[in-house]
């Protein structure tokens, strides 16, 4: 590998290891010593490529986000070009693995419990995520047709409301993996699209 590859390897390393200690162990585990073992690093490579530990997990938080951005505009690409194709790939990507990964997230939820009192994680997020609701509502005014039963809310509600039954299942994967399954979750979401758009025929991937 070049030098660029090298570095570029060693800090997939440290971010990695820094996402298995915030799952097992919360934030409370995460120090710059304990990511440095588990990634069989010395703590001084560590510290080379991260100055500290606050600026090692805002980079973990961009990670996951370029990850999660990733899959879901590559839903977007690969779908066939209709709207209820792209607003079905976007849901079942959401809701399976490897976005939906049990680790995963584990560290979304650590993250979202901390941004009440970190300014830096809530703006990341804030950025990220109105992308993903401005995406989710172009998406549904494709799909309005005279048939649309707007219930009294606007596009945009109806967007922030199936991102949040999404972010709820995530949390049910954690809490309740015994009874949560990832189809009773895509079926739910395509069952709130249709009581808004009655004409609604979810594209399955499978």
């Amino acid at each position: 590998m070049t030098r660029v590859e090298k570095k570029q390897f060693t800090r997939r390393k440290i971010i990695q290891a820094t996402m298995d200690a915030i799952a097992s162990e919360g934030f409370s585990g995460v120090t710059m010593a304990k990511v440095a073992e588990r990634a069989r690093l010395s703590r001084g490579i560590g510290n080379f490529h991260f100055k500290s530990k606050e600026q090692l997990l805002v980079e973990v938080l961009h990670s996951i986000y370029f990850e999660f951005d990733g899959a879901w505009k590559r839903a977007i690409v690969e779908a066939d070009g209709s709207p209820t194709a792209q607003i079905s790939a976007m849901i079942e990507t959401v809701l399976r693995p490897p976005i939906a990964e049990k680790k995963k997230l584990a560290v979304w939820l650590a993250y979202w419990g901390e941004i009440h009192s970190r300014e830096t994680y809530l703006k990341i997020c804030n950025v990220h995520d109105r992308e993903w609701v401005k995406a989710v509502e172009n998406i549904l005014q494709e799909l309005v047709d005279d048939d649309f039963k707007s219930r009294d809310m606007r596009l945009s509600g109806i967007a922030e409301s199936l991102t949040a039954m999404m972010d709820g299942f995530w949390v049910n994967s954690l809490i309740y993996s015994d009874r949560h399954t990832e189809e009773n979750a895509i079926k739910a979401c395509f069952a709130f699209l249709k009581s808004f758009f009655p004409a609604f025929r979810p594209i399955r991937s499978n």
